[in-house]
C-alpha cells in the first residue's frame, strides 16, 4: 500500500505542475487499484503533457475552472 501512496503523490505533483491541485483518489478506490494501474495513469499524464504544445496548453487553459 505504501508504494501506491508514493505513486499517488507523484501523480498529484504532476497534476499540480499543470495547475490542477484538487486531484485525489478516494482511499476506498485506492485499495482496489493495482500498482500497475497507477503506473499506467502516471505514464498517460506524462505522455499527454509532452504531446501538448505551449499554444495548445494556452488554448486549453481558457476552459480551466477556477474556484
Amino acid at each position: 500500500m505504501e508504494d501506491k501512496k508514493s505513486l499517488l503523490n507523484e501523480i498529484k505533483e504532476l497534476w499540480k505542475s499543470e495547475n490542477i491541485e484538487n486531484f485525489d483518489i478516494a482511499p476506498e478506490l485506492l485499495e482496489y487499484l493495482e500498482l500497475k494501474d497507477l503506473q499506467e495513469l502516471k505514464e498517460r499524464i506524462l505522455n499527454s503533457m509532452s504531446n501538448l504544445t505551449d499554444e495548445q496548453k494556452e488554448w486549453l487553459s481558457q476552459f480551466r475552472k477556477y474556484e
